[in-house]
């Protein structure tokens, strides 16, 4: 009895983890992609970026983005953006040593509308720039909690550098993969 009640709520669990919809349809999506430098702010390696569309209004709006250590920072991309307008929500990371990380998390929140940090417009689809942001912290009260301003990278990888990055990882989703080849001949 007891194995059979460990199954259910794992299942139950694994199922609950799974919300959300599957996209394998990538002809109407496009693929935006961003660069982040964490140097200046309290966690050193990034482990999640979300990306927000707020118009138009969606039942479904969070998209999470992959994450990977790139030139001294942090590249971001989703492949599967709709048309609208989207910008970057949030950045989540912590403070690792080699592979041992506090179990203190950090979230960057950008805020779903407002300024154009990390914003894009998407109307047909294809391969859209985020933009290239340094984080870097604010100086606060003693008791308030911490802040941080997001301020355009000096020291960010090339548009090229990082869209060859990306291809990397999507060349087994033909559309992304040709989408990106056409916008690397353009640059």
């Amino acid at each position: 009895m007891m194995k059979q009640l460990m199954v259910l709520c794992s299942v139950l669990l694994l199922s609950a983890c799974a919300t959300g919809t599957r996209i394998t349809e990538f002809n109407d999506r496009s693929l935006g992609y961003g660069w982040l430098d964490i140097k200046d702010v309290d966690a050193n390696r990034l482990h999640a970026v979300d990306i927000y569309q707020f118009r138009p209004q969606t039942a479904e709006p969070y998209y999470p983005a992959t994450v990977k250590a790139f030139k001294n920072g942090f590249l971001y991309y989703s492949t599967v953006l709709p048309n609208g307008s989207h910008k970057t929500n949030s950045a989540a990371g912590q403070k690792c040593l080699g592979i041992i990380c506090t179990n203190t998390f950090y979230k960057y929140s950008f805020g779903k509308q407002g300024d154009d940090v990390g914003a894009v417009t998407i109307k047909n689809p294809g391969v859209y720039s985020l933009g290239s942001y340094k984080l870097k912290e604010v100086k606060t009260g003693f008791f308030e909690q911490g802040k941080f301003d997001a301020v355009p990278a000096n020291n960010a990888p090339s548009k090229r550098e990082m869209l060859e990055e990306i291809l990397k990882d999507v060349s087994d989703v033909p559309v992304v993969a040709e989408r990106i080849k056409r916008e690397l001949d353009k640059l």
